[in-house]
This record gives structure tokens, sequence and C-alpha cells, in this order.
């Protein structure tokens, strides 16, 4: 007997399932007419505190595990490099890790952390410097000991500078070597200008003539308690991270900053096509224009269009139309971007050389259906549905509400925005998305930024506007 035939035997023995009951009031229910309770979270709040030194914390307790993870958001970033200086902030933050302090130098930092099984990294961008660690609590003070070292005593020894230069000039060298970075760097270019803090780049001989004087000037004019926020959860109780703490950092001393604002941005691009000639097999696009503050009254709608529209992966329009069914494109998005002074509105592919014109018509196409065509409710609502859970998806521990929450006081975001998120979307109607869409998008703007072959491309790209091509070590505006 086959292993079939035995199989249909054993089926035949196996009892009848029972018929749906007619008295269960959900039998004849289309799941997509059900009706579901609204979500409502609420995240649990962080104990804030402030030192007499200026520093604010944010501290919640995490019995989970015995661990404590810290991170620390100093504001000050690349837009505070001084001018004919682009580079002094990352310098600054990859020295103050690698270099130490005059009583803990950097390689005594990595034994001391391996000993005790934890890590501490620093990073910087255009706004704030991050320095994070962790480790199990009870070495709480081992790591706070070195947060604080190279928060507030580093030294910048010459060779640590020396090899940390020696890597940036090498990433300079190098930042042609992707198409897509090509893209992202033209296209700010065009909108802010190449002078903008948002936008402008090292170069090999900035870098190479930044000493270490620049470093420890810029530590000092820009690193304080009172320009910190430091975000911590712990396997202690909110005291006891605040003593130690405090123990660490509390007699750092405050001091008076003045840090220059960065000039406006001036909306002075004009609709225009530029392409940076690379040959390769695809064409890297980027079509848009100035976007908008991330404290403008309609950054709710904003949320909910650019998800359906660009931002919500196979589910939004872009993806819809560019790729699924005209095949355009291996990767589409688009977003109306929130910056602190002007985001940008973007959107962008990643298609053959030979559909790159097909593929900026589409997405135009799909920008004039947007402004011009209502949204659907259940587009809508599945947006706003998408919104709600992958927010409450990113808080799954306690330290990723601390953390959240001090980064949202450092972007200067409102007190009850984690309260009120899922409120204000779940809020948002059809006519605030069209109302936003028109308001903020602007089709006759465009500037659209082309990398790949440019014979071919500046064919295709014919009767989009103004057309001129570049080489990827070149800049604009």
């Amino acid at each position: 007997m086959t292993r079939y035939a035995l199989l249909a035997i054993l089926s035949l023995m196996l009892p009848m399932p029972a018929p749906a009951r007619a008295d269960y009031p959900f039998s004849r229910t289309h799941p997509s007419t059900l009706k579901y309770p609204e979500l409502r979270f609420t995240p649990p709040e962080p104990v804030e505190r402030t030192l007499p030194n200026g520093m604010t914390l944010y501290l919640m307790e995490d019995r989970e595990l015995p661990l404590l993870h810290v991170e620390a958001y100093v504001k000050t970033g690349s837009i505070y490099d001084p001018a004919g200086k682009v580079g002094t902030a990352r310098l600054t933050a990859t020295v103050m890790r690698t270099g130490g302090s005059e009583r803990l130098q950097g390689d005594a930092i990595d034994e001391k952390l391996e000993f005790v099984g934890g890590k501490l990294e620093v990073s910087v961008g255009d706004e704030f410097t991050t320095v994070s660690g962790s480790a199990l609590s009870k070495d709480a003070d081992a790591l706070l000991e070195v947060l604080a070292e190279v928060l507030r005593r580093p030294v910048f020894p010459e060779e640590k500078l020396a090899l940390a230069k020696a890597q940036m000039m090498e990433g300079i060298r190098r930042q042609n070597d992707q198409p897509a970075s090509i893209a992202n760097r033209v296209f700010a270019q065009a909108l802010y200008g190449k002078e903008s803090p948002w936008a402008r780049q090292p170069t090999i001989a900035e870098v190479e003539k930044l000493s270490r004087a620049d470093l420890v000037g810029f530590h000092q004019r820009t690193y304080a308690p009172n320009n910190t926020v430091l975000a911590i959860a712990a396997d202690m109780s909110v005291d006891e991270m605040a003593r130690r703490v405090e123990r660490w950092l509390g007699d750092w001393e405050r001091r008076t900053l003045e840090l220059p604002e960065p000039e406006p941005v001036k909306d002075e691009a004009r609709p225009e096509v530029i392409i940076v000639a690379k040959e390769t097999q695809q064409a890297n696009l980027r079509v848009g224009h100035l976007g908008i503050s991330r404290d403008n009254a309609d950054r709710y709608p904003v949320r909910v269009m650019n998800h359906l529209f660009g931002l919500g992966g196979f589910s939004s329009r872009l993806m819809r139309d560019v790729r699924s069914s005209k095949g355009l494109a291996y990767a589409v998005w688009g977003y109306l971007g929130e910056g602190r002074d002007r985001g940008v509105f973007e959107m962008g592919a990643e298609t053959k050389v030979a559909s790159a014109r097909a593929a900026v018509d589409a997405m135009r196409q799909t920008l004039s259906d947007l402004l011009e065509k209502p949204v659907a409710p259940l587009e809508l609502s599945d947006a706003q549905s998408a919104l709600v859970n992958s927010f409450v998806a990113r808080f799954t521990s306690p330290f990723q509400i601390a953390r959240e929450k001090a980064l949202l006081d450092v972007l200067g975001f409102p007190e009850d925005y984690l309260r009120s998120y899922t409120r204000e979307i779940g809020a948002v109607t059809a006519a605030d998305v069209h109302r936003v869409a028109r308001a903020h998008l602007h089709p006759d703007r465009l500037v659209i930024v082309a990398v790949g072959p440019a014979k071919e491309l500046r064919e295709s790209m014919a009767g989009l506007g103004p057309v001129r091509v570049i080489s990827p070590d070149e800049t604009v505006r």
C-alpha cells in the first residue's frame, strides 16, 4: 500500500467537523465588517529629574533583567562646525571615545568595559551627539565612570586624532563609490545650497587642517551638563539611579553656552534636472523640494499622508503605481520631511537606466493624483492603523520609553507628544490629508537628481526642465 493510499484511508476514519452553530453570532460575519474597540496606548512616564548643574534625567526602573542602559544626548552636532572646518563635530565625538581622558585613556576604557562585559559608543548627527552604553546593573559605577570621563574630560591625544583624520579622509575619497550616497548628497546641496550646514560636506583639505586645538575648543564651547539630556533604565530604584548619576556627573560644571543658530534656510532652488555622470547599470533618482519644520501644526496629517503616499511599503501609492503596476523600479519611496528649519519633500527610486524617465513620470503622476483625488476611507484607516500599531511596537522596554522621551526633549517636541500621538493620528480625516498635500507639495517646484550614464539620462530627461550634467566630485548651488 502506498503512503498516499494509507493517508486517504486514515482521513476517512477522522471525525467530520461539526457544522457551524446557527446560534453563533459571528457564523456569517465577514472579517472586514468586524468592529474593534479603539486602541488606547498610554506609555509609562519616566521620572524626570534635573541636577543642580542643569542636566536633565529621564529615569525608569526595569526589573526584567539585571542590566543598565544609558544614553546621553548632547545638543551639539555638525551644524555647529565652524566655517571652513567641516568635520569638527564628528572628529570631536570620535576622539572623545578613542582617546579617553588623562586618567582613563581610550585603550584603558576598552579594557575596563571588556572586563565587565559593557560597551560605550559615541555618534554624532546634525543636531546632537549621542553617547550610549550598557552593562550589568552591578557594574553601573564602572559604566557611568567611563561615560563621565568621555563626556567631561577628553584629552584628544594626537595619535588618536591622526588615526581618526585618516579614516575620515579615506571615507571622503570613497564617497562616490555608492550611487545612492551621491544622489542624497547632490539632492541636499541642490535644495539647501552647498554651504548650508544641512548639506555641506567635509573636504580632504579641511580635514587635514583640523588640529587638536580645534577639537578642544569645540568641546569647551558645546559640551556642558546644561546642554545634555540623559536617559537611563536599570534594575534598581529611580532614586538609586539618580544617586549614581549625580556621583559621576553631578559636579560637572555648568557653562554659559553661546551656540550660534544656523542661518535660516533659503528656498532658492529652481526646478531643474541635475544628472550626475557615473557609469552604472541602474539610475538613482531623487525628486522633490524643501519640506516643513517639525513644529508645523500639520505634523499629524502629514504623517498619515506620508504613510499612504510613499512610506507604507507595498501598501503605499508610490510602490503600487511605480513598482507593482508598472514594474519601473526596484525600490521607490516618498515623504514630506520635517526638519529643525526645513526638511525635504523627496520621492526616490532605483531603476534601470532605460526606465528612468518613465519612473520619474510615474512618480510625478502619483503626486498629481494625491493632490487631485480624495483619499478613500479604507486607505485612510489602513494608514492610521499601521501608524498606531508601529508606534506602539516601538516601546517594548522601559529604556526605549526613557530614550524616546529624552530624544523628544532634545528635538523640542511637545511635552504630551507620546501621550497624544495615537489620538491625534486617529483624528486625521481624508480632508486633512488632502489639505496638507495641497498646502505643502508643489509639482511646479521639483528638482530632479539622476545618477547614472550621462548620455542616456540626458536624452531621456529632456523636456522636464533645464538639464545640466556634473561629475560626482562637483557641488551644486
